[in-house]
């Protein structure tokens, strides 16, 4: 079985690390004939840059919890490629801590990333999407987002909004053409994770906290993460909507 994204455009939020740079490389793998990368510096980090450069990736640099950064990622995508086939609402941040911790800044700061980015990227995109009686929408979830773990006080909250969004948009645009699910993914290598880790002030512990809690036994990297995203975008997938696929090591099985 050949998954392909060949004569497809993507939008991909959160593109220079983790899960999202490991999604971006795949997708350029599986012949996707456009792409705009999304992340927080201003120009194209390093992560991307090393990437053989052709005319299918161009990057936006930018806040996605602010609507100016979904016009231009997405007027970027309409420039370029005239279309969009595929968004991927991955960026995201955490700030590990219990609620009653939380400054306000830091509740609005995940809020603002993990939730309201989707309505921003939605705002702009989904009319496109609409018009052309199709698109995939894919929102990375958490485990998070389905239980309730120890030092995820906004975080917990933003997932479990993504995870709830993903429903309300699949059954809203379903009539449109339009496929949206998520992944709810357990804990990923990644630098957020590796962050979190640090932030705990026991990152040693906190690792081996997070892979005894999953029932494999360890933790998943970005790239099983992504070739998922991939299936997901492709046409292979074409009867998934409204979806929260959990891909956690059985973590939320127990």
């Amino acid at each position: 079985m050949l998954v392909t994204l060949a004569g497809k455009v993507a939008v991909v939020t959160g593109a220079a690390s983790g899960i999202g740079l490991a999604i971006v490389k795949q997708y350029l793998a599986s012949g996707i004939a456009g792409l705009v990368a999304v992340d927080l510096a201003p120009n194209m980090p390093t992560s991307l840059t090393a990437l053989p450069q052709d005319k299918r990736m161009h990057y936006v640099g930018g806040d996605v919890g602010t609507d100016d950064t979904a016009k231009r990622f997405t007027e970027t995508a309409i420039t370029h490629f005239g279309k969009i086939d595929i968004l991927v609402n991955n960026a995201g941040i955490n700030v590990v801590k219990p609620l009653h911790l939380h400054t306000p800044e830091e509740w609005d700061l995940v809020m603002n990333t993990n939730v309201k980015a989707m309505y921003f990227s939605g705002r702009h995109i989904l009319p496109i999407m609409m018009k052309q009686k199709s698109g995939v929408i894919l929102n990375t979830g958490s485990i998070s987002g389905e239980t309730g773990i120890p030092t995820q006080g906004a975080y917990g909250p933003s997932k479990g909004a993504v995870h709830e969004m993903t429903r309300q948009l699949a059954i809203e645009y379903a009539p449109h053409g339009i496929r949206v699910n998520a992944i709810g993914c357990g804990t990923i290598d990644t630098p957020l994770v590796t962050r979190s880790a640090i932030d705990s002030g026991n990152p040693q512990a906190f690792m081996a906290m997070l892979k005894d809690n999953h029932p494999i036994g360890r933790i998943a990297s970005a790239e099983e993460v992504a070739s998922f995203f991939t299936y997901m975008a492709s046409d292979l997938a074409s009867f998934f909507t409204g979806a929260v696929l959990m891909m956690d090591g059985g973590y939320s099985a127990k």
